[in-house]
């Protein structure tokens, strides 16, 4: 009974250890809502958690100090924010984007708040505008993990289905519940032992 009562203990303790950090780090090129940004920063957390991963977020000007083992770095263009403006219909184009070299992935990606927030605006009704922000902030730590998964996994390649499938649509970026497939946190661990450069 001792070590059963021992072995449950320590799990967490096991767990927690096996969670692999990595440091995002951020540029905005104009504003951000805090309560967008927090929740973006949660939402992708919890999505790459599942496959053995732990996010540490820091903005450029943070990170300038520092030293870290596993960084990668993350463009936040146009205003991520919500807004009460109507949804441009024509906004065509991909909504993150994981830069890659002579057919190599590198940890360097963009996230287009704008086309998201475009994006999402047709999806929410009635009292979703309420929560503008922590919807904006959802979709953003969704394309944010669906670029991870890129990066991490070392494949142009998409996933089975949730966060790492192909296209994502604007009901699911703010849908209530969105994670990795298990096949894809798999894909997830087996590249997260290399380093990124």
């Amino acid at each position: 009974m001792l070590r059963c009562a021992l072995s449950l203990f320590l799990l967490p303790l096991f767990l927690f250890a096996e969670k692999k950090e990595v440091t995002i780090v951020m540029q905005f090129s104009e504003g951000f809502s805090p309560q967008a940004l927090q929740e973006m920063q949660a939402e992708a957390d919890r999505i790459v958690r599942k496959a053995g991963l732990r996010l540490a977020f820091r903005h450029r000007h943070e990170a300038e100090q520092e030293s870290y083992n596993e960084l990668i770095f993350f463009k936040m263009s146009g205003r991520c924010e919500m807004d009460a403006f109507p949804a441009l219909l024509d906004e065509r184009g991909p909504l993150a984007f994981t830069f890659t070299t002579d057919g190599q992935i590198l940890p360097f990606g963009e996230v287009k708040c704008d086309r998201l927030r475009q994006s999402i605006k047709t999806a929410m009704v009635g009292a979703d505008f309420a929560q503008g922000n922590q919807l904006l902030g959802r979709a953003m730590g969704r394309v944010l993990a669906h670029e991870l998964y890129h990066m991490i996994a070392r494949t142009k390649g998409h996933g089975k289905g949730g966060v790492a499938r192909e296209s994502l649509s604007a009901r699911q970026l703010i849908a209530e519940q969105l994670d990795l497939s298990d096949h894809d946190c798999a894909f997830v661990r087996s590249g997260s032992g290399k380093k990124f450069l």
